[in-house]
């Protein structure tokens, strides 16, 4: 009885593992959804403004060069970062669940 219990601990242990992974992943793909909207939202700003003001010597609008996806190291700092804040938080609800599931098992 308790080595089933152990493994089934250790199984959802390994679950909520992978599911970790997976929200953390999601998450940065949501992140990374908000940013590529922004940059969007951005380029048409500065579209509509280089047609509404026409510079001196242009005689029609341009639109701006697409904004190249480089990182710097700083924003890999930040980025990692965010993702070790996530990584706590989760081990935190982790916990949390290990503690709810204790005091289930005792009664």
């Amino acid at each position: 009885m308790v080595a089933l219990v152990l493994a089934i601990i250790l199984w959802s242990g390994l679950f909520a593992q992978t599911a970790s992974s997976q929200l953390i992943e999601s998450r940065l793909n949501n992140l990374q959804a908000d940013f590529n909207r922004l940059e969007s939202r951005l380029a048409n700003l500065e579209a509509q403004t280089n047609r509404t003001l026409p510079s001196p010597g242009r005689t029609s609008p341009t639109l701006p060069a697409p904004a190249r996806r480089t990182t710097t190291q700083s924003q890999r700092d930040q980025m990692f970062d965010r993702l070790a804040t996530l990584v706590v938080e989760l081990k935190q609800q982790v916990n949390t669940l290990e503690q709810r599931v204790k005091k289930l098992e005792s009664r």
